[in-house]
């Protein structure tokens, strides 16, 4: 090699270790400092954390005597505060009205339920795109319900429907498939035989089919707390017929909660927890299905992220007069919910895995506080404020099998909350959200219009 030629290998050389040292000296990175992070994992809380993020994702996560702060990154100190990962809402069936107040209260993926199959599959890929501001969206398109289909869900009429159907959701690359409680257990054969040959997850809200039954046949994910009283009780056949109609058929299960044996109800959260379903039970929606006609309930609840036209369709009083719910209907829906919470104790205690959900926009359901009004029903049931936090984070990143998100470790997703006071000690805290950091992006909840 000549002398030039050395010259010039030596420049190269450099130029190329000036480069490598721009990149670790931290230039484009932000530190979040001197906060308690909590992340999501099921590890103690660790005190005065630091949080490198680089390009959107976490780079570093750990106490100070480990994770060094690099020498240009940008600081941003959150002394006192607590870190979290962003929430995810296991159950929901998403509009656009709803992107703004699900990232305002912390919200940053939602397992979407079931809607208009063509817009929120657009709505999704926009999301992904970069073209609208949302949470990541796994999405079902439509849900499946034997014909004749209530709502946006599809009919179906026989197996080569139920297959085509299935085949149909692999195309456009769904996260899951929702079956509604219609389902008979003549559809349910096809549908998981052909969701089990790609993969595809299948949960359901049952009806005509018991929680034991469909565990045991291959449903991932049951939802409502659904088919759990068809399965306890020794003649299911009346529930079965009751789900002819939708409310009917739902309020009939929640009014036979009331009657369950605790013995009974603990054998079954074994089974159910051995069999390896997963179980989003959206209680703040069963809730407000036995105080539909409660006004003090209703006045109770921050309808805030709803517009007053989507309040008025709801129409509740028509609701209850279709579904022939009395006053003897709502007070045995109200007796069950101790049952209900009895149930989820012992399906976590027996190693279930628990993913929480909202159920927003149903009636009386807003997107984002629901989902902070399910928690704090949790911690009320009985569980701790750490498996509450997991049952939203987590567990949910677990039951979509998106390893990605969900917790604040290295190589995950920047999506963390920035929360004032201290959700493991006080469940409610989870409300008092300062800062959402979304793909390494920092915002305030008033960006998307909440006062904070």
């Amino acid at each position: 090699m000549t002398g030039a030629s050395r010259f010039r290998a030596l420049v190269v050389t450099s130029l190329m270790l000036a480069s490598v040292a721009a990149c670790d000296s931290g230039k484009g990175k932000v530190a979040f400092v001197g906060g308690n992070l909590w992340n999501g994992t099921g590890i103690p809380p660790i005190l005065d954390a630091v949080i490198i993020v680089s390009n959107g994702v976490i780079e570093a996560a750990g106490p100070p005597d480990v994770v060094k702060i690099p020498r240009k990154a940008e600081v941003w100190r959150v002394d006192g505060r607590w870190l979290i990962p962003g929430l995810l809402d296991a159950h929901a069936h998403v509009e656009r009205w709803m992107l703004p107040a699900l990232l305002s209260h912390g919200i940053t993926g939602v397992r979407d339920a079931g809607g208009e199959h063509d817009s929120i599959l657009a709505l999704r890929d926009e999301i992904n795109l970069g073209a609208t501001l949302g949470p990541r969206l796994f999405v079902s398109g439509a849900a499946l319900d034997r014909s004749p289909a209530r709502g946006p869900a599809e009919g179906l009429s026989n197996t080569s429907e139920a297959r085509r159907a299935i085949d149909q959701r692999v195309l456009v690359e769904v996260s899951q498939v929702m079956l509604s409680p219609g389902i008979t257990p003549a559809l349910l054969t096809p549908l998981l035989d052909e969701a089990d040959s790609f993969l595809l997850p299948v949960a359901a809200h049952l009806g005509k089919i018991d929680a034991i039954t469909a565990a045991n046949v291959g449903i991932d994910a049951i939802e409502h707390l659904s088919g759990i009283v068809e399965a306890t009780v020794s003649s299911p056949n009346r529930y079965f017929r009751a789900h002819d109609h939708f409310y009917r058929g739902w309020g009939a299960a929640l009014q036979g909660w009331s009657g369950l044996d605790s013995a009974a109800l603990d054998r079954m959260a074994r089974l159910l927890a051995d069999s390896g379903v997963a179980m989003v039970p959206t209680l703040h929606n069963l809730e407000a299905l036995a105080h539909l006609r409660d006004r003090a309930f209703i006045d109770s609840l921050d309808l805030s992220t709803v517009p007053a036209a989507v309040r008025q369709g709801w129409d509740t009083a028509r609701l209850a007069r279709d579904a022939q719910w009395t006053s003897r209907s709502f007070a045995a829906m109200r007796r069950g919910r101790p049952m209900q919470d009895l149930f989820l104790r012992r399906f976590l205690a027996a190693g279930g895995l628990l993913a929480a959900g909202s159920n927003a926009p149903f009636p009386l359901i807003a997107p984002g506080p629901s989902l902070h009004d399910e928690l704090e029903l949790l911690v009320a049931a009985g569980l701790s404020t750490k498996d509450a936090l997991l049952s939203v984070t987590r567990n949910v990143a677990r039951l979509l099998d998106a390893p990605a998100i969900g917790t604040v470790e290295p190589g995950k997703s920047a999506d963390f909350l920035i929360l004032r006071g201290n959700p493991l000690e006080d469940i409610s805290n989870i409300r008092a959200i300062e800062q959402i950091v979304y793909k390494g992006v920092r915002y305030y909840p008033e960006d998307f219009g909440r006062n904070p």
